[in-house]
């Protein structure tokens, strides 16, 4: 009995379709090559900006968050794994411009001035609060501040907000505020807390995470009531930023990403937001 073969015209079709593929596939992951460095996306932050990114307990390793939960999905996407680069906030972005990380993810504002340099993929809104300790009946509005320290974390949009509060205060007659900055939320929430300082300025989801953590110490007097975005940001050049929006837009559509506003409480439209930066 004789066996069939295949005329030479279906083998040549066989062997183009394995080339066409062979080709195609890393053409569908160049969108995100330069991301992804053998398995690994790394990702600068600072790592103490609940429920966005932080430590659950001192001493660990792991870091928990919103926004870790939404990298950790991304890059599960790409088919990689995550790796935290912890430092300073006013850090971060130089650190991505050096390459010593892929993405920044720390609850960072999108703005002009850092679009000058980097890319950026808005993906969440939330609004700026003035915290104060829950005792003081007196600080009720940021034109309390003028004579009282204001303690703002280095390197963030709240350096602005209080150079403007200042002039806001020289115009209304009244002494500056004591601007002291500090590296990280938690030590700018310690001031508060030890008497150190009248106010600070942060968003509402930090403030009402800060204020379950320590019930009777912390309140929210002031809303600014002007939503802000935060962004990921990544290098200028290349597809990089388009699979990023893609990313993020699979977990929005997939529901994920509602998913994870539910764990961490937030506002279930937090995450409609536009990805565009112009």
């Amino acid at each position: 009995m004789s066996a069939i073969r295949p005329s030479i015209s279906a083998v040549a079709k066989v062997a183009l379709g394995m080339l066409i593929a062979c080709v195609a596939a890393p053409m569908a992951r160049a969108a995100h090559t330069t991301l992804v460095r053998d398995g690994v996306l790394n990702v600068c932050t600072g790592g103490d900006f609940p429920p966005m990114q932080y430590y659950a307990n001192p001493g660990d390793e792991k870091l928990v968050g919103f926004e870790v939960d939404v990298v950790d999905a991304i890059a599960k996407q790409w088919n990689a794994t995550t790796k935290y680069v912890v430092g300073d906030f006013k850090g971060l972005l130089p650190s991505l411009g050096a390459e010593r990380c892929d993405l920044v993810a720390s609850g960072i504002m999108v703005t002009k001035d850092r679009l000058k340099a980097y890319d950026a993929v808005p993906y969440f809104i939330s609004n700026v609060v003035m915290v104060t300790a829950a005792s003081d009946a007196e600080t009720k509005s940021p034109l309390d501040l003028g004579g009282k320290v204001l303690a703002i974390e280095a390197g963030t949009t709240y350096e602005k907000t209080a150079a403007d509060l200042d002039a806001e205060l020289t115009k209304a007659g009244k002494p500056p505020a004591q601007i002291q900055t500090y590296p990280s939320a938690s030590a700018v929430i310690e001031q508060i807390l030890v008497g150190r300082a009248a106010a600070t300025i942060t968003q509402d989801t930090t403030a009402a995470f800060r204020i379950k953590q320590m019930p009777g110490r912390l309140q929210v007097p002031y809303n600014y009531g002007d939503g802000e975005t935060y962004g990921i940001y990544l290098r200028k050049g290349g597809d990089n930023r388009a699979a990023l929006v893609k990313a993020i837009e699979t977990l929005q559509a997939s529901g994920e990403m509602k998913t994870l506003l539910q764990k961490w409480k937030l506002p279930e439209t937090a995450t409609d937001v536009k990805h565009a930066t112009e």
